[in-house]
Formats: C-alpha cells, structure tokens, sequence
C-alpha cells in the first residue's frame, strides 16, 4: 500500500507505517478470515481524545479571557463530525481506507461516518508514533486559521442556535423561550424588547430594531456569562 503521497499530505512522516495502515483498516475488512489485523477502532477512539485535547489545549491558551461554556462550545463546533469529515476530505483520506471489497468499496470509503472514523484514528495513530507536542502541531496545521475558522463556522450558529446547542443536552429545547415586553418609537422605526426566559427564569433582556436581532442580543448575553447560569434543574 503505498503511503508517501498521504504522508506527504499529512505532513507528518511515519516512523511506524503499520500504525497508518491500521488507522485507515475499516472494520468491514477484518470479515475476510485470513485477516489477522487490527482495524481502525481502537485507534478511532485514542484519537477522538487526543483531538479534543488539542482543540481544547488550544484554544485555552488563545482564548485567555474567554469562560469556559463558550470554550466548550468553540471545541464542540471544531470538533463535531462534519468539520472532521471536510478535514478528511481535505487529506483525501477516503481514498486510502482500506475495506471489505464484497462491498461496495467506493460507497463504504465514501461514508462520512468511514472518514470521521479514519482522520480519528490517524490521528491516534500519529500520537502513538510521536508525541503529544507532535501531533498538536500536526493537527493545528489541518485545521489552519482556527479564529477565522470558528467566525465562518459560527455564521451558521447564530447566537440562539449556540445557546441552544448547549442546552439541549440537559433541558431540551422546548424550555427555551423569548417574549417581546415591549415595542417603542414610530412604526418606521420601532425598537424591541425581549426577555429570555429558560423554563421559568428570566435569565436576559435585550433590545434591538427587530424581534430577532433582539432576541440574538438576549441569548449573547446569556452565552457570554454561561458559567454563571445552573441550567440543570431549569
């Protein structure tokens, strides 16, 4: 299998190619009985830690003054599946993986969840040939300019999409709720008041020209004293 023009790619050149190979080895090809090989899962799951530490690494030490609920957001976005799949995309990944050929090859390396899995597992892959220092430089690499990475990301997350994003884990969404309390100037020119309530507590007020610039300002209020909020029980 050869490897050098994906390494090349990767920017990281490996001491232990067996490492690489098992890091693209979709579990599909293990079904062929002759097989005594590792597949990628193993690798997938070091991996899918490594990459949360050095986003979080990261952006602990560009981000100084940020709190922590906007620092897990900022990795929850970097980090999710369809960024990963684009950086896969990126390195050609899906070209590489190795999988069972009684199957529709093309279609199984195609699979987003088959690239996700597989830029995970190079990446423990890469840990375990290397060092944490390493890898981070690696990966930092792939993912380029993280802040202007993060404004482009972000334009699909709108400031109540986010607040959302981290409350639907423990309360759901139907909990989220903005009320107008008040309309004010002429009808050329009105100005709106929100309140954001979650569940029963009001938790902002925000004005704006309109109802949804008003309601993003409540919810950017709220996102940026997270840390200060006990959702839990909401």
């Amino acid at each position: 299998m050869e490897l050098s023009a994906l390494q090349s790619k990767m920017g990281y050149q490996f001491k232990d190619e067996n490492l690489l190979i098992q890091s693209l080895t979709h579990p599909s090809y293990m079904i062929r009985a002759e097989i005594e090989e590792s597949s990628n899962q193993r690798l997938e799951f070091l991996g899918d830690s490594v990459l949360e530490l050095i986003i979080s690494d990261y952006l602990y030490l560009k981000f100084p003054d940020i709190r922590e609920g906007q620092l897990t957001l900022f990795r929850s976005t970097l980090v999710k599946g369809s960024v990963l799949v684009e950086l896969a995309g990126h390195l050609k990944l899906s070209g590489y993986i190795r999988v069972n050929r009684s199957t529709s090859e093309d279609s199984t390396r195609d699979l987003p969840s088959s690239r996700e899995d597989a830029l995970e597992a190079v990446i423990g892959a890469i840990y375990l040939d290397s060092d944490f220092s390493t890898v981070r430089e690696v990966v930092l690499k792939w993912f380029g300019d993280i802040p202007e990475h993060l404004d482009e990301l972000n334009e699909a997350h709108n400031p109540k999409g986010q607040l959302q994003e981290l409350l639907q884990p423990s309360i759901g969404n139907d909990k989220i709720c903005y009320q107008v309390i008040n309309e004010s100037g002429p009808s050329h020119a009105r100005t709106f008041e929100v309140e954001l309530f979650v569940g029963d507590r009001s938790c902002s007020k925000a004005s704006g020209k309109s109802k949804k610039e008003a309601e993003e300002r409540a919810a950017q209020k709220v996102l940026a004293e997270f840390d200060s909020f006990n959702f839990t029980h909401a």
